[in-house]
């Protein structure tokens, strides 16, 4: 399995000292990824947890800067609500900028007053996402004039330079627990990110899905907290010691988990970092491929 973390660019302590802290440290820890998190303008009563929140995108052109090996990802971008075009053009550039490093998870969100903030509609967001994630591939194509006509994005002979490092751009994954979502990451994307508390809970999502995945290359990634304590929790997903955490992700993996990002819960830096280092040394070393 590969692993990534999740960056505190949302929450009270969130911080640029905190964002690139959290970056360089897994970057020294051997971690394959670091990701943001992605809302633009929740209303007050969604934004409990996201009401200061660094913007996902810039964030990350930030990081390629500060960083050399660690891929750059963000988990996921609200695609619906921005204009996919845009999107495309911000990360063929950071891709270029930071020699091919950028992962992209996009999902449909779920905060109607966001939607209506940006001028969006909510209500048609699926089958716009389905469109949208057409508009990045065929930007993406490595083509320098492109034309698109769809139902609700067309464009013609745009000059699309430069293109993105990695052939067909960033690997693209859909995240969303659904059976529309897992659908959508098979036909239009190369993974899924979902979040699933048990392994058991992933097989039994998947396997409607096994013959439409065939042999192609198809990347599962979680999203997942973590935290060490002497007292596991069941209903949590990775919340106990070393050795049940191995466990638990070899479960995962045979379920079909090809990749995991985690979020370490903790009120201070240290407590992050420390949970980091320990993940690294006791866990990571069981598990990659």
């Amino acid at each position: 399995m590969k692993f990534g973390i999740v960056l505190p660019n949302y929450g009270q302590d969130a911080t640029r000292l905190t964002i690139v802290d959290t970056a360089l440290a897994a970057e020294s820890l051997g971690f394959d990824s670091v990701w943001t998190t992605d809302h633009l303008a929740l209303p007050q009563d969604d934004a409990q947890i996201y009401g200061l929140i660094y913007e996902a995108i810039t964030t990350l052109a930030y990081l390629a800067g500060s960083t050399s090996r660690i891929r750059l990802g963000i988990s996921a971008l609200v695609l619906p609500q921005r204009n996919p075009v845009e999107v495309a053009k911000q990360l063929a550039t950071l891709d270029v900028l930071s020699g091919g490093r950028v992962n992209l998870a996009t999902g449909i969100g779920w905060s109607a007053g966001e939607y209506q903030n940006l001028g969006q509609n909510f209500h048609n967001r699926g089958k716009r996402m389905d469109e949208a994630l057409k508009v990045l591939r065929t930007l993406w194509r490595g083509n320098k004039t492109v034309s698109f006509q769809g139902k609700y994005y067309a464009f013609d002979q745009v000059a699309f330079a430069p293109q993105p490092v990695q052939s067909g751009g960033p690997p693209l994954w859909v995240a969303g627990d659904s059976l529309a979502a897992l659908k959508r990451a098979i036909y239009y994307a190369d993974g899924w990110h979902p979040h699933m508390n048990t392994p058991e809970d992933l097989a039994e999502a998947l396997k409607p899905a096994r013959k439409l995945i065939g042999t192609r290359p198809f990347t599962v990634c979680l999203r997942m907290r973590a935290e060490f304590t002497s007292q596991p929790d069941p209903a949590t997903t990775l919340v106990g010691s070393p050795a049940d955490m191995i466990a638990k992700l070899k479960a995962f993996r045979s379920a079909g988990a090809g990749y995991a990002i985690l979020f370490f819960p903790g009120q201070t830096k240290g407590v992050r970092e420390r949970g980091m280092q320990t993940f690294a040394k006791e866990v990571m070393p069981a598990l990659l491929d």
